[in-house]
């Protein structure tokens, strides 16, 4: 027998209702999305929606923490060296890519997701700096980092890019070091998939 909704605990309906909202972003963006269309798909009045999330941004936010949250934790808990670990958070943030130029235009006018790009700024920085933390002299391993972000960000948030933007960030590895090499990375489905067909490193 179903349960009442009163009866499902609030984290369980919250769950439920992000997972609908991230249908709705990923499929028609954060201006084509409306809290009514989000409350519709998940079968309840509009109005319910604001005793779990204050505002459209809030809602956004919450989908692109809870995304965030699962890379994360994927990520970390996986073998591999530094630069494998950046590849693979840049695989996971390029299959969302249609949700970033949203993030960039809302996080100037929306706080919540302007905490988030910066969760997301701070995560992509840390493996940046592992990733780089061999090719370079620890005086330029901040300044390289900071510029292997740049790439990806800028990648992001670009529309209609005209190639990868993991190609650009194998470039800039590659144009750190003439020593070190990157044969391969890790694949969501197994190991190991050639770089693009990129280059050897070195």
């Amino acid at each position: 027998m179903p349960r009442n909704r009163q009866e499902v605990p609030r984290e369980e309906r919250i769950d439920a209702l992000l997972a609908v909202a991230e249908e709705q972003f990923l499929a028609r963006g954060f201006a084509g999305t409306s809290i009514a269309e989000i409350a519709r798909s998940a079968g309840i009045e509009p109005g319910s929606v604001y005793w779990y999330f204050r505002s459209k941004d809030h809602a956004f936010a919450a989908v692109l923490n809870r995304l965030l949250d699962v890379e994360v934790d994927r990520i970390s808990g996986l073998p591999g060296n530094p630069a494998d670990k950046l590849f693979l958070a840049l695989d996971s943030v390029e299959r969302r890519r249609t949700l970033h130029p949203c993030v960039a235009e809302r996080a100037p006018h929306a706080e919540p997701v302007m905490e988030y790009h910066e969760r997301l700024h701070a995560w992509l920085q840390g493996l940046s700096l592992a990733a780089v933390h061999d090719y370079v002299p620890e005086a330029d391993r901040a300044l390289a980092a900071d510029a292997v972000v740049a790439t990806i960000e800028g990648g992001l948030a670009n529309p209609a890019p005209s190639r990868p933007t993991s190609h650009l960030v194998h470039f800039l590895l590659a144009s750190f070091s003439r020593d070190a090499s990157l044969t391969g990375r890790p694949e969501p489905g197994g190991w190991v998939a050639p770089l693009f067909a990129r280059p050897r490193l070195g």
